[in-house]
């Protein structure tokens, strides 16, 4: 069985989406033991005061537009943020509202979550959010079901293959944009001691190397490069330096489309590409 070819509108050969996962101090602040810990919490506070602000001025400068997903609670401590990452142009997506893992939680707790962190965006933002990523990346048979329900337009959160697809959410034909741990900041460089989360924090060098190495190999197939990212993680000097150097890198080559899930969705519902369908 040989791969099937993607063909890109417009020529191009290839697809870069650049995510930021705004987590904050969502992640942490889930568990009641965490909230007297403010060394903790601070490592996702500073994704909100330093790590953005160095996103934004990076993507300003070389003209992007990437995608933004923002738990609820991230939203609600610090709207300000949301207003700012909204009104630079950045499309805002669902990203659970405690990033809560949904394969723990019940039909009519999802579903609330799902509808309050819709709320809060919206609220923030004047746009309702169409997008979804789940937290950690955990989605279940019944997420896809409120996913639909819902009536989000994307999810990125599978893994099925490495160009955009199709999947059935609750009926609907929903557009999925596929993330792999190999292109992900948290996987290289995060650090915590107690909860213990990674074992070696990486050089920028290292990771630049593999990124730069999977980016090349998905170009030359024609394939979907989708880079995802926490503030409080790349949000750090040196690695803001090194995502720089692998924008500059990308923008090597004339033929690849630098675009948002939302600008990719657009461009499907026009059939300005085709998708294979799968279920997961």
């Amino acid at each position: 069985m040989h791969m099937k070819s993607f063909k890109w509108p417009n020529g191009y050969r290839a697809a870069v989406s650049l995510c930021f996962d705004v987590d904050a101090e969502s992640g942490w602040i889930i568990e009641p033991e965490n909230h007297r810990r403010l060394s903790l919490l601070s490592t996702g506070a500073y994704g909100r005061r330093v790590g953005v602000p160095r996103i934004l001025d990076l993507l300003e400068r070389h003209g992007l537009t990437a995608q933004f997903f923002i738990p609820g609670y991230t939203a609600e401590i610090d709207s300000k943020l949301v207003q700012t990452i909204h009104g630079d142009g950045h499309p805002i997506g669902c990203h659970g509202y405690l990033h809560e893992r949904t394969d723990g939680l019940t039909y009519e707790e999802e579903d609330a979550i799902l509808a309050k962190s819709i709320s809060i965006l919206a609220d923030i933002t004047g746009v309702r959010p169409t997008g979804f990523r789940a937290p950690l990346w955990e989605v279940t048979p019944q997420t896809l079901e409120l996913l639909g329900k819902h009536e989000f337009a994307f999810d990125s959160s599978l893994m099925g293959t490495d160009v955009p697809y199709a999947i059935q959410a609750g009926g609907r034909r929903i557009l999925e944009l596929p993330v792999t741990w190999l292109l992900d900041d948290w996987e290289q460089f995060a650090y915590s001691a107690v909860p213990q989360v990674g074992a070696v924090i990486e050089e920028p060098d290292k990771v630049l190397r593999l990124w730069k190495a999977e980016f090349d190999a998905l170009y030359e197939e024609g394939r979907y490069f989708m880079l995802t990212m926490h503030p409080e993680i790349i949000g750090r000097a040196s690695r803001i330096a090194m995502l720089d150097a692998l924008i500059k890198h990308m923008k090597q080559h004339d033929d690849v489309w630098f675009c948002t899930p939302q600008e990719l969705h657009a461009a499907w519902e026009d059939r300005k590409f085709e998708t294979d369908d799968f279920p997961y």
